[in-house]
């Protein structure tokens, strides 16, 4: 709260003079953070074009605001604007054919592959490469495949790493459900 006090010029307490509770502050500072899940892009009229714009949304905010997750998370359904995101995904599933059970399956998936590899990153943003070297010093013989693969593993979603998972589990929805609207 002090550093969202700060941010605003204020002090901590007057937050209070225009929200009730903590929870109200966190659901306003989620909303903000969520209006943008929507994009600006025109929308795609391909049911897999349109839930890869809608996740590539939220994605562009795990990295723009890692430290939110939890607030990111909750807001998919505690904010109008995570409703209208929530809304924009279901229907287009729905009008695509899939049933109530399977937009519920394509949402738990991709939602929990997006926030998850944001989580990740953010976990890797905490843990120091050389902290990682340095456990693995003297043990190269014990993780031959470990140090072949090595650093790259310190480095989560490199450029295009995000958008080939999020296609490949989208084309696995197609492929299952049979639908190509």
């Amino acid at each position: 709260m002090r550093r969202l006090a700060a941010a605003a010029g204020v002090k901590p307490m007057s937050l209070y003079h225009h929200f009730p509770n903590k929870g109200a502050i966190l659901d306003a500072v989620g909303e903000a953070i969520a209006a943008a899940a929507l994009g600006t892009s025109p929308l795609d009229p391909r049911w897999q074009g349109r839930v890869r714009q809608l996740f590539l949304g939220l994605h562009a905010l795990t990295q723009a605001h890692p430290r939110a997750l939890p607030l990111i998370s909750a807001a998919v359904l505690r904010t109008p604007s995570g409703r209208r995101w929530m809304e924009e995904l279901m229907g287009t599933l729905l009008a695509a054919g899939f049933t109530a059970d399977r937009a519920a399956t394509v949402y738990h998936v991709l939602g929990a592959y997006t926030l998850g590899l944001g989580y990740a990153r953010m976990l890797g943003d905490e843990v120091q490469t050389s902290d990682i070297v340095a456990q693995l010093v003297g043990h190269w013989a014990d993780y031959p495949s470990l140090l072949q693969v090595g650093m790259r593993l310190a480095v989560w979603d490199r450029p295009g790493e995000f958008e080939t998972g999020l296609d490949v589990l989208i084309a696995h929805f197609a492929g299952q459900q049979g639908v190509t609207r």
